[in-house]
């Protein structure tokens, strides 16, 4: 017999899928620049008045690099500085899902293996902060839709409470050991 989905408790590996999940879709908006877009402006847009004369001299520069008049630039944030804040959040991203694993890779047995697995929860909860504060900037920076946002940062935040969770029930076997 199935248990219904809102009555199943947590896999013991929520944590994981959960910091999977969150790279994807974090991954997926680093990819499209964290969606900011190119400000559909030309030289005509901003010099309003070009005259004929300025215009063809400028014609003559364009060509000379195979652009137009009319070519579409990009204003806002100059590519660096996105390319520099995406490195950072997948940093971020990957560091939480690398300390996940190597926490997980270790089955204690004894108290320098517990402490070493409790050091890599630890950085993984600490990668967690750090993405979440990224991601705030960036939001405060970039025009961004406020709703998913709000989301994405929800998953970081229940991220942490797994990850606690996970790093808590590692005291239980600590415990059970003891005895």
């Amino acid at each position: 017999m199935s248990v219904l989905k809102n009555l199943r408790s947590l896999s013991n590996m929520e944590f994981y899928k959960q910091a999977i999940s969150i790279r994807k879709t974090i991954t997926t908006w680093l990819l499209k620049d964290f969606n900011t877009k190119p400000n559909k402006k030309s030289i005509k847009m901003i010099i309003k008045d070009l005259d004929e004369e300025d215009e063809k001299i400028l014609n003559e520069v364009f060509a000379k690099y195979g652009k137009t008049l009319n070519q579409v630039f990009q204003s806002g944030y100059p590519q660096w500085f996105v390319d520099y804040e995406r490195g950072i959040i997948s940093r971020c991203l990957s560091d939480i899902v690398q300390n996940i694993t190597r926490a997980n890779s270790i089955y204690p047995v004894n108290d320098n293996e517990v402490e070493l697995r409790r050091s890599f929860q630890d950085v993984a909860i600490a990668e967690c902060y750090n993405l979440y504060q990224e991601l705030q900037y960036i939001v405060s920076l970039f025009p961004s839709d406020l709703n998913r946002f709000i989301n994405l940062l929800e998953e970081v935040e229940k991220e942490v409470v797994l990850l606690k969770g996970w790093r808590k029930s590692g005291n239980r076997t600590v415990k059970e050991k003891a005895k």
